[in-house]
């Protein structure tokens, strides 16, 4: 399927996240960037919602510029709607330090989407062909890096992972679309503040 051009980012802001801080919005874009165009009505099917929901938050996702109306199909008269941006870029540090702020809102949408597609992933396992269960990886790595140094470790994965975005898909009968997941962060015993304190 050929998706419409798009400018290739969005800058998430104080303002605009107030259109995609909601996981349900989340999802919506995620379907438009990776299946193209599509109805409100298409979106309740594909996201198992009632119609009056995803025409709800398209408008809102379409008043902070995520999503604008596309050309209609077929001589329909609903409206189809499209991404306006191939990908998002996550909020500046100002913004996440706001703790309980739109910025972490727009996190915990983040990672509840990813949760349930990785739980709907392990659920469909039995159901793969024997070549795409081995291919198919759940892992962690415990790491003890410098702030410096997981800021050069998410660049090289995301440079790799532009690199086979780039790169397009291959022509073979079984190519499939996949999902990348990573996240990286301090664990809990590690979460503290690391301001130098005054000594007397």
């Amino acid at each position: 399927m050929e998706l419409p051009e798009q400018p290739s980012q969005v800058h998430l802001t104080a303002r605009n996240l107030r259109g995609i801080a909601h996981p349900l919005r989340v999802r919506i874009l995620t379907v438009l960037r990776t299946e193209g165009p599509a109805t409100a009505t298409m979106l309740g099917r594909r996201l198992d919602k009632n119609t009056g929901a995803t025409s709800y938050h398209l408008r809102q996702l379409a008043e902070y510029g995520f999503v604008t109306e596309a050309p209609s199909r077929g001589g329909r008269r609903e409206r189809w709607w499209q991404a306006s941006h191939a990908n998002t870029v996550v909020p500046d540090d100002e913004v996440l330090g706001e703790s309980g702020g739109l910025g972490v809102a727009y996190l915990q949408a983040l990672g509840r989407v990813w949760s349930d597609a990785l739980t709907a992933a392990i659920e469909a396992t039995p159901s793969l062909t024997p070549e795409w269960r081995d291919a198919q990886d759940f892992g962690d790595y415990a790491l003890t890096l410098t702030p410096a140094d997981a800021k050069e470790l998410t660049a090289e994965i995301h440079a790799l992972l532009r690199r086979r975005t780039a790169a397009g898909a291959r022509a073979a009968p079984d190519t499939a679309h996949v999902s990348f997941q990573f996240q990286l962060f301090p664990t809990s015993e590690d979460r503290h503040d690391t301001q130098p304190t005054d000594t007397e």
